[in-house]
């Protein structure tokens, strides 16, 4: 805007020039012109564009400026056809801009396509690795629960039964006995079989399910959308940290729902070989100026610090709010 309010103003300046250049300096007055309507046509308001034309071809033609009258038709002929010319150009030119406006938005189209792409492919990989531990874990769990108390169990009553048929000297205790030692031995067989069945790598999710767990439950409670985003990790968080980062989940996603009217968060959890990332981004409101004297920013802040980490609030009005907090790995005594 201001570019163009320069522009006008320069062929203002030119205007009132070129005819007192033209009874100065003499020559044909459409020369001087010339220039002048280049510039016009740079414009891109139409009534402004199409007024100073006009006050160009009055210019052009002027008795005072085109003797004998016979120039006056001469330069009304070759104005307009410049004009024309120049017109023609611009529309090709606004045309190659517009064209290259659609390119480069379809060109970013494709780029955040990709990209969301290889993010949606990479969440589904999670979930199916996840799902998997899960399942693998719950199997492992119910075989440990069900055949090995069963187990157990018979071992316990066949050592009762063993105690009675040696003390009432019978020959039920060699046939009991050789029964315990199978089941017992089968028991070990089931034990070893579950140790193997249960996952390692289920440990490293069990802070971020709980995570996980409190956005599941605020989408459902509030009808705010929460997507959620979870890398892989090689370690876990400790105790004190999931509870401190499960209590600030719940405040930002409160904050993002009372204060910002969000109707959608999105929330990524990342491992990195010694920290754990965890941000939110909403859809919200947002602010120009971050107030920190409620208690929701204090606790968050707070709750970071006692943890040893970072955390960083950014908001704009109209971009919602963008939550980042950086949790260091415990180093394992």
């Amino acid at each position: 805007m201001e570019k163009e309010r320069n522009v006008i103003l320069s062929i203002i300046i030119e205007l009132a020039v070129i005819p007192l250049a033209q009874l100065n300096f003499g020559g044909t007055i459409i020369f001087y012109l010339i220039g002048v309507s280049i510039d016009l046509f740079t414009l891109e308001n139409s009534i402004v564009k199409y007024g100073i034309g006009l006050l160009i071809l009055f210019i052009g033609i002027y008795p005072k400026f085109s003797e004998p009258i016979e120039d006056s038709v001469i330069n009304f002929v070759l104005l307009g056809i410049f004009f024309i010319l120049l017109s023609y150009i611009s529309r090709l030119y606004s045309t190659k801009v517009e064209a290259q406006q659609l390119y480069d938005k379809l060109r970013v189209s494709d780029e955040k396509l990709i990209e969301a792409n290889k993010e949606l492919q990479g969440y589904v990989e999670y979930i199916e690795e996840l799902t998997l531990l899960k399942e693998r874990n719950r199997i492992s769990r119910d075989i440990h629960d069900s055949v090995g108390h069963t187990l157990s169990t018979a071992m316990i009553q066949l050592s009762a039964m063993e105690a009675i048929a040696e003390k009432e000297n019978s020959y039920m205790k060699d046939m009991v006995g050789n029964l315990r030692a199978f089941i017992n031995e089968s028991f070990q067989d089931v034990k070893r079989a579950v140790r193997e069945l249960k996952p390692d790598e289920y440990d490293n999710y069990q802070g971020i399910l709980r995570l996980q767990e409190v956005c599941k439950n605020f989408e459902r409670m509030s009808g705010v959308v929460v997507k959620v985003i979870i890398s892989k990790g090689d370690w876990n968080l400790s105790t004190k940290q999931v509870n401190h980062l499960y209590r600030m989940t719940q405040e930002i996603l409160s904050n993002s729902l009372k204060h910002g009217k969000a109707t959608m968060v999105k929330v990524i959890m990342n491992f990195t070989e010694d920290e754990f990332i965890i941000s939110f981004s909403d859809n919200g409101l947002g602010t120009d100026k971050i107030v920190e004297s409620g208690l929701g920013l204090k606790s968050i802040k707070e709750r970071t610090a006692e943890i040893d980490g970072i955390v960083d609030i950014k908001s704009s009005r109209g971009n919602g709010f963008f939550v980042k907090v950086i949790v260091p790995r415990e180093m394992e005594v």
